[in-house]
């Protein structure tokens, strides 16, 4: 009595309704909010000696009884299927300058999955053992006042925003921003590169406040009657597919000036051989050319050059005109021919105290150096 019997006519008619909804939703489970009940009921017709019978509607638990609402749907819930990105934004780092304070870099946050989610966001600074970032290997500097937060969906946000994301709904995307200030003792070049963990967490309804981590339910069985966790970011790679958390990573890069400093003697005459292939006796004159060149991508300001002078040589005063004894040369431009007297009294920013040169007195001669741009310092003296 298990076979069906085309002529007798015991004949199974399942809703038409509740299988197109069963296969459709098969189809779209990612896309179906978690929670919802899906609800259906199946119903039986057949004939007996060709008499038509009264239909019986299924139950979970079965159904006997023949008549229209005799029966009991079949419900289950949709489960939370996890699934979201983490991506730096562009491909390059951010450029910053020793001092500056609130520089960011960017992620993009995307819930792909199919209920709303807390993210909880922790920031790492790497090291150089870390592997490169955007082709930048860290050169084991830090940045200072490391803070992440989260954006509203475009802009850089204020600075007391929360440092996770609060009901970030199915499909949508979050700008994360990590800010940081960059100390003055970094230099051109250095690399600072981080690492920006994110980690699902409930959306737990309450405003302002962070939800638990979720916990997948991997090791326990379906509960039609409850919304399980299942994690799906990641490589689909059975039997782990995912780990409720997602990391990208990105970096600062410092831009300063980058000054190269030389200091070339050359001998110019001496007693005997006057400035015929001279040489550095006693008597003879020794021209000192001091070179600041500055290959950095930021001008280098409050330049100041010391110079202590051997006690076995004296500067040639006068050398460039009436009390001008030094002579500076910025990007070309002669600045102006200075006087190196004590503790700079006529304030053309050049000084002789001692045996200590200085060039670039703060309150008297800025120098600036131009990124890209060399400046030189030039004077004479005699061997003694």
């Amino acid at each position: 009595m298990n076979k069906l019997k085309e002529k007798s006519g015991f004949v199974v008619k399942l809703g038409m309704t509740a299988a197109v909804l069963l296969f459709t939703q098969h189809a779209l489970a990612a896309g179906t909010t978690a929670g919802t009940d899906i609800i259906n009921l199946a119903t039986v017709n057949y004939d007996v000696g060709g008499n038509p019978q009264t239909l019986i509607e299924s139950s979970p638990t079965g159904n006997a009884t023949a008549g229209a609402a005799n029966g009991e749907d079949t419900t289950f819930k949709v489960d939370n299927r996890v699934d979201f990105t983490l991506v730096q934004v562009g491909a390059a780092h951010t450029d910053v300058a020793p001092g500056d304070t609130d520089d960011f870099v960017e992620f993009l946050l995307t819930n792909e999955g199919n209920a709303p989610m807390d993210f909880r966001l922790v920031a790492t600074q790497l090291g150089s053992g870390d592997g490169a970032v955007n082709t930048f290997v860290d050169t084991d500097v830090d940045m200072s006042n490391l803070r992440v937060r989260a954006g509203n969906g475009g802009g850089a946000p204020v600075l007391g925003d929360d440092d996770f994301v609060d009901e970030i709904a199915p499909d949508a995307t979050v700008t994360i921003y990590v800010f940081a200030d960059t100390g003055v003792a970094l230099v051109h070049d250095d690399i600072a590169n981080l690492e920006l963990v994110a980690t699902a967490a409930a959306a737990d309804g309450i405003g302002g406040s962070l939800g638990l981590d979720l916990v997948d339910g991997a090791g326990s069985a379906d509960d039609p009657d409850a919304v399980d966790i299942v994690f799906a970011n990641g490589a689909l790679v059975l039997p782990d597919i995912g780990d409720g958390t997602e990391a990208d990573r990105d970096g600062f890069r410092v831009q300063s000036a980058a000054l190269e400093i030389s200091k070339v003697a050359s001998v110019i005459s001496d007693p005997f051989n006057d400035t015929t292939n001279p040489k550095a006796i006693p008597g003879a004159v020794v021209e000192y050319v001091i070179t600041v060149d500055n290959t950095g991508l930021e001008d280098a300001d409050v330049v100041i050059i010391t110079d202590t002078l051997s006690s076995d040589v004296s500067l040639i005063l006068d050398l460039y005109g009436a009390g001008d004894d030094v002579l500076i040369v910025n990007d070309g431009v002669t600045v102006l021919p200075c006087n190196a007297d004590a503790a700079d009294a006529d304030g053309d920013g050049c000084a002789l105290d001692g045996a200590a040169l200085t060039v670039g007195e703060v309150t008297d001669l800025e120098i600036t150096v131009v990124s890209g741009t060399l400046m030189t310092i030039t004077y004479r003296v005699t061997i003694l």
